[in-house]
């Protein structure tokens, strides 16, 4: 009876576990900075990066999202991370991409 009990135990949080996983967003941008003068405004995102597997449909959504709620900078800087512990212990990021609106 204990066996059964913990097996079943066992499967409820592991089932738990992923579903929570699924729910999770595709990315979070967690901190993003903005430089200005006359002629530009250059822009850099740091983003943790939840599903890995879909990278640059990943970064042309956060172009989008960004460019809709704040305008179109002249440089944006996307920077992903798996993780904020990763970003906050100075590693670098697993992808960077650059992208120039002149």
């Amino acid at each position: 009876m204990k066996k059964k009990l913990l097996f079943v135990t066992i499967i409820l949080i592991l089932l738990a576990g992923v579903l929570s996983y699924i729910s999770l967003p595709d990315y979070l941008v967690f901190n993003s900075m903005s430089f200005s003068n006359r002629a530009n405004r250059d822009t850099e995102l740091q983003v943790i990066v939840y599903q890995y597997w879909n990278t640059d449909e990943v970064v042309a959504e956060i172009e989008a999202e960004h460019n809709q709620i704040n305008g179109t900078p002249t440089i944006l800087t996307i920077n992903l991370y798996y993780s904020k512990w990763s970003f906050h212990n100075g590693y670098e990021p697993f992808y960077t991409t650059t992208i120039n609106y002149d």
